[in-house]
This record gives C-alpha cells, structure tokens and sequence, in this order.
C-alpha cells in the first residue's frame, strides 16, 4: 500500500535575515535546512527575535484596530530586534571565500529584489562581518582603484586611506566604513566591465562578492537622516556611489546619490572654504579640494549629458584647486609647499606633476559650465515669464575664438599631458596617459558644446564629428575602457550631431561622408562595449541603421528610369584612415557604396530621408525638447 504524500506546510514564521528584508523565505530542503537565502548568502538561517502575538492588542482603540482589517493599510513591522539579533549572529560567524560565483547567482533576475535598497532600522554590523571575511579582497579593489579609477577621481588620500585599509581602521568609523565599501563597489564594477589593463589582475578573481554586495553595504551604512551624516567620509560615499550607479546603468540612481553628496556639502559648507573647520590637517583640505571639484566635473557632465541643473556654480564657489603635489609630500602634520600657494589658482608657473593636467580638465569644465548656460538661454523662455537674463548677458563670444583660446592653453601644458603614451602596468607612468586621454575627451566634449551653439552646416557638423571620432581613435583602448561607462555617454554628442545631419536635407556626397562617420563611430563604440555587461548594444543598432538605410537607398536607384553613371570613388567612398576604425568595412554585412544613390548626375542633388527609417536611432535628435545639449534618456 502507497503512503499518502505528504501534505506541504506553510512555513509560519519567517527567519531573522528574511524579516529583515520583508522577502519571502523558502525552506525548500526541508524544515531543518538553513532557507534558501540564507543560504545563497552563507548567514545563520535563526529566529532569535522575540515572537510577537498576533491580531490586535487588547484595550487596542477602534482606529488601531481597522487597521488590521483586509483591505486597510497595514503597520511597516519594526525590525529593530530583528536586526540587532542578525547582527549578533552574523558577527560571531566569519564569511567563507567562494571559489565561484554560484552563490551570487540571487543577483540576477529574480533575486535582485534582495538588493533593492536599505531597510528600515538596518544596522551596519552584519556588513561589517561580511568585510571582515572579505578584507583580501578589499585591499585587491583598493588597488584596482588606485590604477584605473584614482587618476580620474582622485577622493582619497592614497598614503593615508592604504594605511587604514591595513589597520581596518573601517571597522571602526561608519562613515570610513561606507566610503571603502563605495569605493569596492565602484572597482568591482569597472573590473567586471573590462577596465583592467594590467597583468596583476584578472575579472574573475575580483569578481566575488560581485560589485552589487558591496554597493548595498555602501548604502545601508549611509544614515537615512542625512542630519546624522557628519563628516567627508559620507560625503565621498555618495559621490563614489553616483559613478558606481552610471557604471550599473542606474542613471536615476546616479541622481540620487549625485543629490545627497550636494545636500551633504550644503550642510557643511564645503562650496566656500571660509566656512571650513579651522583645525583641518593638509590631508583633509586636500581630500576636500579634489572631492569639491572632482564632484563638480561630474555635475557639469551629467547636466550636458542627461539634463538638469548645475547644483555648485563656480561663480558662487570659493575652493582652491588641489595642490600639484604627489600625495607622498603631503602628510597630516605637514607638507612641502602648500596647496595655497602651490594651486593652479594664483600659480605662477606650470608644474609637471600629474595633477596639473587634472586641473586644467577642471579648468575646460568650468568653460563647459558657461558654454552650457549659453546653450540653454539661446531659446527665448516658454514657461510665461519675462526674460531678464538679457539684461546682464555679455556680448556673446564665438564658439571657434573660445576654441583657439583653449588650444593655446592646451599647447601651453607639459609635452606628457599632450601626448598619450602606450600603457606599461606602471602607475607612476600611466597616471599621465590617464590625464592626457581625459584631457583629449574633455577637448572633445567642449568643442561639441560650443558647436552645438552655433548655426552649421552639413560640412561643420561633419567636421566636428569627424575631428572627435580622429583624436579618439588615435588614444590607446586601455585608457578609453578604464574611463569606462561615462566615455560611452560621452559619445553620445557624436551620435546628436550626426543626427542632426540625417534628418535634413542630404546630397549623395554629405551622406556618404556621414555614412563612413557613423560606421567609424560603431567600430568605436564596438571596442569599448565589448566588456561591459550591461552593453547598449549602440554599435550594432548603427550598423543595423546603415544598413537600412543602404537598402532604401538602392531601392530608390533600381527604380530611377536612368541607368547610373559611374562616379569618380574620391567622391563616394572616400579614403578610411587606417588609425580610424579597425575592421568594421571588412564586415560582410556592411558594403562600400559604390554604386551612385540618386540616379542622378549632379552628385551634390538634394534629397530627404523618410522619417521611418530613422525612428531606431540611439540619440534624440532635437535637444530643444530637453536640458541637455545632447540629452539621454533615463535608464532604470
């Protein structure tokens, strides 16, 4: 005689992790096992909490009551008990390495809602357990910070932030704490994403815990009264969380973070250095002037890439640049030659130190601030008010003086802030070949805005196009996929302004000139997107769009009533420098023209593209609509 099957129980009470979170919680190999999140997270599957009776209490009022009732809004569960017996059951246990990914596979797809963000009452204990099993791989990300992110965002102190990283000086300050678990989660990103260059790392031994683990700590050790957030340390995790959220693709999520660093500045005047502590050491206002105008960079970028407001305007900031010194000369008691006197503001000579090329990228961001306000108040307002900044605007300046003042301040720099050197693993070597490629998309990204300014043709928007596609193509791969995600938003301007180009009139010769653009740009893009795992996928839909568009162009000559007339290739192919794509034409799904378009004999005829065949195209095509001057669209 069979048994009967045994009948499925509801499990009654969830475990602490789980009620903590508000997930549900799966005994799913038996009621003696640890729950399956428990144990994809290698935690104690306890019920330590003090239970609790249900339904309402006695002498409860009628109020108090209804609310329990189906259908009315039922009370959030206070989980303070529950997190302090987590994080005295987590502490007492030490995080086991993993030789794999396996118990992390919770973080892609449906296991994601684990991490969607803090909870109410977390404590920063339990993470502060997960850091302790992790420290060797704390100190590995500190370095693949060091190599491929500090160039760029130089937030920390690096003499200083090592030691406390070997004292785990973290575990003992929160806001320390929430900084270095940011900065973990920004280098795991980027390592994941392909940025590593040098032979010492591999994407694989870096890649547990993945980036989004150490992002969660970063932001459940952020206190929700931002009041209680004292201090720079929090105020470098959100900035470190800001770029972490552009390297996740979470462009809303950058705003967040990007919101509450300027909040948190705000409240401690870090805009205006009279109201700074006077007893701050060196290494403090160090820290401070490159966190203000790294930060402020980063504000600018977003505004001219995704819209919105400049949150600190440099005519009402009051921060000196950071000193062109190497960190080695800077110490908390003392150093060589002051910041004061040795910043680009107010310096009488050009230092050779790799500094002095992040400043003058601050220097051409502070340009990129005022030739964005030129931009935006081009349009007269339509929101029904009077327009008063007319009455205090300065002649405008054109676009290609303000160019040439730039270049000749360019050609002014150091010879190794000019010209990109080959990587060689040596940071003391590739920290100004990061400069030199930041500085050539910084020039690039500048000149598209003051374009973007004035009224051009097919030709000049070409041109520029063309010039940007030319200097990017010509700086070595490895610094352009260190700078990683922000240079992919950073093309974007290529992508408008060609754009712009193909939804006006064309001649056969205008469009072949775009068309051979656009395949350099997805050959680019191509490069640059291979590692990322969360690709946009831009390179392809430009090649799909190519394609189309060659399919409606032959249409269109097979049916022309004239037969065509051969074309000098000068003028319809014309010659691909060999620095400027690298095997895109060899594709055998993309085909030189080489028969004429039109049918025609006058290669320079007009003629208009449908507007269907333009309606994949990546970018937006009219930036009046919106804040930016080359605007994207929020990615969720």
């Amino acid at each position: 005689m069979s048994q009967r099957p045994r009948k499925f129980q509801r499990i009654s009470k969830a475990c602490d992790f789980c009620n903590r979170r508000s997930i549900k919680c799966n005994k799913n190999n038996g009621p003696l096992a640890p729950c399956q999140n428990c144990a994809d997270f290698d935690v104690p599957c306890t019920y330590d909490r003090p239970a609790r009776r249900r339904g309402a209490r006695r002498n409860a009022s009628p109020a108090g009551g209804q609310s329990a009732q189906p259908g009315g809004p039922t009370p959030a569960p206070r989980d303070d008990d529950a997190a302090r017996q987590l994080s005295g059951s987590v502490s007492s246990t030490a995080y086991q390495s993993r030789p794999s990914n396996a118990s992390w596979d919770g973080l892609n797809g449906t296991g994601a809602v684990v991490l969607a963000g803090p909870s109410e009452g977390a404590s920063v204990a339990p993470w502060k357990a997960f850091a302790t099993a992790c420290q060797d791989t704390i100190r590995d990300l500190a370095q693949v910070y060091f190599e491929i992110v500090y160039p760029i965002f130089p937030l920390f102190h690096w003499p200083t932030f090592t030691k406390a990283l070997e004292s785990m000086d973290y575990l003992h300050d929160d806001g320390l704490f929430a900084s270095t678990m940011a900065m973990c989660a920004l280098a795991s990103a980027r390592a994941r994403d392909g940025a590593l260059y040098s032979s010492h790392w591999s994407s694989r031994q870096l890649a547990n815990p993945p980036s989004e683990i150490f992002c969660m700590a970063a932001k459940e050790s952020i206190p929700r009264d931002l009041a209680a957030a004292k201090g720079t340390e929090y105020m470098r995790a959100c900035a470190i969380l800001s770029i972490a959220s552009i390297q996740h693709g979470q462009i809303q999520g950058m705003q967040q973070y990007l919101g509450m660093y300027h909040t948190l500045a705000t409240m401690d005047g870090l805009h205006d250095e009279k109201f700074w502590p006077k007893n701050l050491d060196p290494v403090t206002i160090e820290i401070r002037r490159r966190m203000f105008w790294s930060i402020y960079t980063l504000d600018v970028y977003s505004s001219i890439v995704w819209g919105g407001i400049i949150r600190h305007r440099e005519a009402q900031s009051n921060v000196r640049y950071p000193g062109e010194l190497k960190d080695d000369f800077i110490s908390k008691n003392a150093h060589g030659v002051s910041p004061t006197e040795n910043g680009r503001v107010g310096a009488s000579g050009v230092s050779d130190d790799w500094i002095c090329g992040w400043n003058f990228i601050t220097d051409m961001y502070r340009m990129l601030e005022h030739a964005l306000d030129s931009q935006r108040r081009r349009p007269r307002p339509n929101n029904g008010t009077a327009d008063v900044w007319s009455l205090f605007r300065p002649p405008q300046t054109a676009g290609s003086w303000l160019m040439d003042h730039v270049l000749s301040m360019y050609s002014s720099l150091p010879p190794q802030f000019r010209e990109t050197q080959p990587v060689t693993g040596d940071l003391a070597h590739d920290i100004f070949g990061f400069q030199s490629a930041n500085i050539q998309a910084t020039l690039q990204l500048l000149r598209m805005v003051l374009s973007s300014n004035e009224e051009q043709g097919v030709d000049e928007k070409c041109d520029v196009a063309g010039q940007v596609l030319s200097v990017f193509s010509k700086v070595p791969v490895e610094y352009l996929k260190a700078i990683s995600s922000p240079l992919l938003h950073h093309l974007g301007g290529i992508g408008y302004i060609l754009g712009s180009v193909m939804e006006g009139s064309l001649s056969e010769v205008s469009y072949q000139r775009v068309r051979t653009l656009l395949l350099e740009m997805a050959d680019l893009l191509h490069r640059l997107e291979s590692g990322l795992r969360r690709s946009t996928g831009t390179s392809e839909r430009l090649k799909a769009q190519v394609n189309r568009i060659d399919e409606y162009m032959m249409t269109k000559l097979s049916s022309t009533a004239f037969a065509p007339q051969p074309r000098p290739t000068s003028i319809l192919n014309p010659p691909v420098q060999d620095d400027l794509v690298s095997g895109v034409y060899q594709q055998s799904n993309i085909t030189p023209m080489h028969a004429p378009m039109t049918g025609m004999d006058d290669p320079i005829a007009q003629f208009q593209l449908p507007a269907e065949l333009l309606n994949d195209w990546p970018w937006p095509f009219d930036t009046g609509t919106s804040d930016g001057v080359f605007p994207l669209a929020f990615v969720k």
